[in-house]
C-alpha cells in the first residue's frame, strides 16, 4: 500500500469517526427531549483491494473465500432506533403516549402532514390539541350519531368545558 493510499484510507476513517462523533452529540444534547429517538451509527467498506480470489465449492471442501483487504470506510447508515420508550406519568391531562410503534400525525404551518412521538399537547384558542411548537394533532373526528369517520383527518378539537 502506498502511501497515497494509505493516506486516502486514514481520511475516510477520520470522515466517518466524524460523523459518529456528530450523532453521538446530537444523541446527547437531546437525550432529555420528550419523543427523541437516538440514532447509530453503521459502517461499511468502502473500496476493497483482492488479494487472492476465492475458489468454488468442491466434493472435498467447501471452497475458499477472497482475500480482500479493505481500503477505506464509509457511513452506510445513520439509522433512527425507534424501540419503545419509557411511558412516564403526567400532571398535564392533555400529554399522549404511543405504546409500541406509531407516530402522531400533525399538521405544519404550510398544512403538510408531519409525524411525531412528542405528545406533550396544549389546547389552542379554538380548543384544538397542539404541539408545543403550534402544530395542530390530527386524527379521525365523530359524526353526530358517534361514529368513527375514517375518511379524512381533521385537527382534534377537546369540547368546551370537559
Amino acid at each position: 500500500m502506498g502511501l497515497s493510499s494509505a493516506m486516502t484510507t486514514a481520511l475516510t476513517g477520520l470522515r466517518s469517526a466524524e460523523v459518529q462523533i456528530d450523532v453521538a452529540g446530537n444523541n446527547l444534547a437531546n437525550a432529555q427531549t420528550v419523543g427523541f429517538k437516538a440514532s447509530d451509527v453503521t459502517f461499511a467498506t468502502q473500496f476493497l483491494r483482492t488479494a487472492s480470489v476465492g475458489a468454488a465449492p468442491s466434493s472435498a471442501s467447501g471452497g475458499t473465500n477472497p482475500r480482500q483487504m479493505g481500503l477505506g470506510v464509509q457511513v452506510a447508515e445513520v439509522a433512527p432506533d425507534f424501540s419503545q420508550g419509557t411511558l412516564e406519568i403526567s400532571s398535564n391531562a392533555s400529554d399522549l403516549a404511543i405504546q409500541g410503534d406509531g407516530f402522531f400525525i400533525v399538521e405544519g404551518t404550510q398544512g403538510e402532514t408531519l409525524y411525531t412521538r412528542n405528545g406533550v399537547f396544549k389546547t389552542n384558542s379554538a380548543n384544538e390539541l397542539v404541539a408545543s411548537t403550534g402544530q395542530r394533532l390530527m386524527g379521525h373526528s365523530v359524526n353526530d350519531d358517534y361514529e368513527l369517520q375514517t375518511t379524512q383527518l381533521t385537527a382534534l378539537t377537546i369540547p368546551l368545558g370537559t
